[in-house]
């Protein structure tokens, strides 16, 4: 029997991951992300870097990162399959220095409920190994 989280359950984690973001609601947050993550988590964030591994790299982390410096726009939702995919609005900074940029995010489950993510960010043609990918967005922020 597949594991893949259902339909509704993805869409309802889509439909309130940018409102527990931007409200600095770290635990249910990360409780949500638990509706959608059955077994085990890799995650490419950006593609093209390095590959990250576990739930903690792809919840906690990336709380600990960006929360206190991005705000978050759901602009799409799209399920098909085994997948899902979102496009978000992605506001860094404050006022008056807020820098804007539209990320692409891919979830795919295999059938044992592992989840592979990929992230999609305006990103320099390559990012070496020891070079932050999230350097010429953030500048100084980061």
């Amino acid at each position: 029997m597949s594991k893949v989280p259902s339909r509704r359950a993805r869409l309802a984690h889509a439909a309130k991951h940018a409102e527990l973001w931007n409200a600095g609601k770290k635990d249910e947050w990360i409780a949500s992300w638990r509706t959608i993550v059955p077994a085990e988590v890799r995650m490419f964030d950006p593609v093209d870097t390095e590959e990250k591994s576990g739930f903690d790299a792809a919840t906690t982390h990336a709380w600990d990162l960006f929360q206190h410096l991005l705000r978050i726009t759901m602009i799409t939702v799209q399920v098909n399959g085994d997948e899902m995919a979102w496009v978000c609005e992605n506001r860094f900074g404050a006022d008056p220095d807020v820098y804007t940029v539209h990320s692409i995010e891919t979830f795919a489950w295999d059938d044992a409920g592992n989840l592979l993510i990929k992230t999609y960010y305006p990103m320099p043609e390559h990012i070496g190994a020891d070079q932050d990918p999230y350097a010429h967005i953030l500048g100084e922020r980061h």
